[in-house]
């Protein structure tokens, strides 16, 4: 407020009446005005901007074209660093088995920053805003009619459920399940209704495997190609640490124990095995020795008191020689045979793990 003012011309000035001036301030009705007193006007150019409810983004699916003037649909990716294998299958949507299989080089050797990869173009999802996101997976509904009886306990297969994780879900060996579903498709498929257990109240253990222990040999089909390749890589994987010191309890490049260097070893290919040896024996299917195949389980009892208590992975097989990589106590990561004689004399069993 200046000298000589009055809510009069103070109203010319801002092109306003002297009620707009009132309404804003009522304590200055019928009052002289002094120096300094705030007058507050009103801004009649103003207007509250309507508030618009937000549009839902629009999302629509495009294909992304090959960034080639080749007819394969494939890109090329540009690997950066803190990149892993995994994450590439996430933002890629596939597999970490069809990444490697599309590039080879990942067989035997790791990913590394500034690797050019070959990815199939897959179906993306673009916002309003254009912006590419993660390929989403779709899952394809299928229905199964398995024939199970009133009493028996079932499981509705879910999205990335795996026999073995439901095995330790229940409380059944892996080989038991299997028996328990003859027809089970290859692929384990997404809502089927797998019987878990016989009768309500049958509880089903699985027995501590000993060297006097009988084991049940199942007959078993050679490996899928697509096995055969996930046994390559997992062969490639564990040839890596080939020097590494053993260390008990070890599952890193610090140093492993046997059942620490199946555990990394698997890790890769995104399954979980259990801590010890013994555990382990209890994955997968028991296979004749003849029928064993790289990729494999083979366990041994080195402690004298006839139980499981060691294991390695088949590299290869010549003949009626089993060659497996293990950690051992005394050389640490290292590549034997059921040749030498001090695991031809401890031999137990194979175990089949990478099943359809």
């Amino acid at each position: 407020m200046k000298s000589g003012e009055s809510i009069y011309s103070i109203a010319r000035k801002y092109d306003v009446t002297d009620d707009d001036i009132y309404e804003l301030n009522p304590r200055l009705k019928g009052k002289v005005l002094g120096l300094k007193t705030i007058v507050e006007i009103p801004n009649k150019k103003y207007k509250e901007e309507e508030t618009k409810p937000k549009e839902k983004k629009k999302e629509e699916v495009v294909i992304v074209p090959a960034l080639s003037d080749s007819n394969e649909p494939y890109s090329i990716h540009t690997v950066s660093s803190k990149e892993t294998l995994y994450s590439l299958s996430k933002q890629y949507g596939i597999s970490m088995e069809a990444i490697c299989e599309l590039n080879p080089e990942l067989k035997t050797g790791n990913l590394k920053k500034g690797a050019k990869l070959k990815f199939p173009n897959t179906i993306k999802i673009v916002d309003s805003n254009g912006q590419i996101k993660a390929p989403k997976s779709v899952e394809i509904p299928v229905t199964y009619e398995p024939a199970v009886a009133a009493a028996d306990v079932i499981h509705k297969v879910q999205p990335k459920e795996t026999l073995y994780r439901l095995s330790k879900k229940y409380g059944v060996s892996v080989s038991e399940l299997q028996r328990l579903n003859p027809t089970l498709p290859s692929g384990f498929p997404v809502g089927f209704d797998l019987v878990v257990k016989k009768g309500a109240n049958q509880v089903v253990e699985t027995p501590k495997q000993t060297e006097d222990t009988p084991i049940k040999v199942v007959q078993v089909e050679p490996l899928s190609t697509d096995n055969m390749n996930k046994a390559d890589f997992l062969i490639a994987k564990a040839s890596q640490h080939i020097g590494t010191r053993y260390r008990s309890g070890g599952s890193s490049t610090g140093g492993f124990d046997c059942s620490g260097l199946m555990i990394a070893t698997f890790k890769e290919i995104e399954m979980s095995l259990p801590r010890t040896s013994g555990e382990q024996s209890n994955v997968g299917i028991t296979i004749d020795k003849s029928q064993a195949q790289k990729g494999d389980l083979i366990f041994f009892t080195t402690n004298g008191r006839g139980n499981i208590n060691h294991v390695g992975m088949i590299t290869e097989i010549l003949d009626d020689e089993i060659k497996f990589i293990h950690s051992s106590i005394q050389a640490g990561v290292i590549i034997s045979s059921t040749k030498e004689a001090y695991y031809a004399k401890r031999f137990v069993k194979v175990n089949r793990v990478l099943v359809e």
